[in-house]
């Protein structure tokens, strides 16, 4: 057996030709994959041998060659058997190829070092085996050797069954990687596109969906931060939709600052100067809401977080890191997820609708302005007024947020009335709500607003103004002595 191997990922390589008994097969390799496999004890051909050159363009140009290729395409034919044999290429029956890392640099590369790393010859090696899978087997992934060594094992041989499946996932693989490129330098070179490419891959099947009659997947979106389970049992639908919301509103936050949110929707935020305080203050904003919620903190979940949660049950708790302490104590919960996760968030919001794929760039909560249209609003209240501007951003519309000493005390989402929604958030709020700050994520279309917020004590307002009833609102504040801000934007969640 001929096998061609030019791999960027290494890892289990050696151990995978010697256990297929190397020395039974004769192995080609290029330039990097060439040396490896000598160090390991692992004898090899230099690709360089076949194509007559050594790598060309500081290795932009390696396998792309008649001498190569016309192996890998070559059918199992008189034909095409005698061309190659007058040529003196070989017949290649294996291809072990992996790509460069142009996901890793899409995150945290320049332009140059992108461009550098999209891969030219591996990505044609792939597919040329992919194609002639009748005869050759490709992996493209070092996951995928065991499935050849058992093959091997069993019958000397690799199955027609698994060459069509490894052809198959080669493919959904050059397909992600071409992808990846295009909307990574869709967005390096601002270029609008009518078309928008999306290829998963590493798709993982869940339990089930929302519900236990649906099925569920979830794929990693490339060039985004990862998220890892450190301690439970595997994560539902519904946990990564409510992780992705509390880790989205913790993203907002510079200070240390903990969420909690439940159904998709934050039920407490708060921030301080110590992340157990904050994460103290936001299951107390709503200790009957956190029951059975998702936690996200952005700071280093310690040991003294970990005794604020020592009571409470949690579907799942995130942090960038947890100290040893805090483990010791929160992975004796026996249902609890612990997941620590790193930074970069899709640029994209892709949903799907009836018959259709709607695709928007993420939204900015920052306020466009920000215009005290009426009232005295002292450094604090302003301070406040961010804090509940940044997490109505977060909630389902018509949505209203009371905040006091950057906590929120009351919240009132996913209401088809702004009214109701004000309704709720001072029920949660309680006499909290005296005194306390409250953002509305679009404008206050009329004065009943106004009027519930002066009912309560709410000192200040933050909205985005805009309706054609702003003189009549701004008046009413004024007569209750209520500050108001604008921010010249509305910030819809749908």
């Amino acid at each position: 057996m001929n096998i061609l191997v030019s791999v960027y990922d290494k890892k289990g390589l050696a151990e995978f030709l010697k256990n297929i008994h190397w020395n039974n097969h004769r192995i080609y390799a290029s330039g990097g994959t060439f040396r490896f496999l000598s160090e390991n004890g692992i004898k090899s051909v230099n690709t360089s041998e076949l194509t007559g050159f050594e790598n060309l363009l500081d290795g932009r140009v390696k396998t792309l060659h008649p001498a190569i290729f016309s192996g890998l395409l070559s059918r199992d034919n008189e034909a095409d058997n005698s061309s190659v044999e007058k040529m003196g290429y070989p017949v290649f029956h294996m291809v072990i190829c992996n790509l460069y890392p142009f996901e890793e640099h899409l995150i945290h590369g320049d332009l140059n070092s992108m461009v550098e790393n999209i891969d030219i010859g591996g990505v044609s090696l792939i597919r040329a085996a992919a194609k002639n899978s009748a005869r050759v087997a490709v992996i493209v992934e070092p996951d995928d050797y065991h499935l050849v060594e058992e093959d091997m094992d069993r019958s000397g041989s690799i199955s027609e069954d698994l060459r069509r499946r490894l052809a198959v996932k080669a493919f959904g693989l050059t397909a992600a990687y071409d992808s990846m490129i295009a909307r990574g330098l869709s967005e390096k070179y601002k270029v609008d596109s009518d078309n928008f490419i999306l290829a998963l891959n590493n798709g993982k099947r869940l339990r089930y969906g929302e519900n236990p009659d649906q099925e569920g997947y979830i794929y990693p979106l490339p060039g985004t931060g990862k998220w890892n389970v450190e301690h439970g049992k595997e994560m539902s639908y519904n946990n990564y939709l409510d992780a992705s919301s509390a880790l989205e509103t913790c993203d907002d936050f510079s200070e240390p600052t903990a969420v909690v949110v439940k159904h998709n929707s934050p039920c407490g935020v708060a921030s301080s100067s110590e992340i157990h305080d904050s994460l103290k203050n936001a299951i107390n904003a709503d200790r009957e809401s956190a029951y059975g919620s998702v936690i996200c903190v952005n700071r280093e979940f310690n040991s003294k977080c970990a005794e604020n949660m020592k009571d409470l049950f949690v579907e799942v708790v995130m942090a960038p890191s947890f100290s040893s302490e805090a483990l010791e104590i929160i992975s004796k919960k026996k249902n609890l997820r612990i997941v620590t996760y790193e930074k970069g968030q899709s640029k994209m919001r892709i949903r799907s609708i009836y018959n259709s794929v709607l695709v928007q760039t993420l939204q900015n909560s920052n306020p466009d302005e920000l215009k005290v249209v009426t009232g005295n609003v002292d450094s604090n209240q302003m301070d406040d007024l961010l804090f509940a501007w940044k997490v109505v951003a977060h909630c389902r519309s018509n949505a209203m947020v009371l905040v006091k000493d950057k906590r929120t005390v009351g919240i009132g989402a996913g209401q088809t009335s702004r009214v109701e929604a004000l309704r709720i958030a001072v029920s949660k709020a309680a006499d909290n709500s005296k005194g306390s700050s409250l953002a509305s994520d679009a404008y206050l279309p009329f004065v009943d607003n106004v009027e519930i917020a002066a009912k309560y004590g709410i000192a200040t307002i933050i909205q985005p103004g805009g309706s054609i009833r702003d003189k009549d609102v701004i008046e009413a504040c004024m007569n209750a002595g209520i500050g108001m801000v604008f921010t010249g934007k509305r910030v819809f969640l749908h």
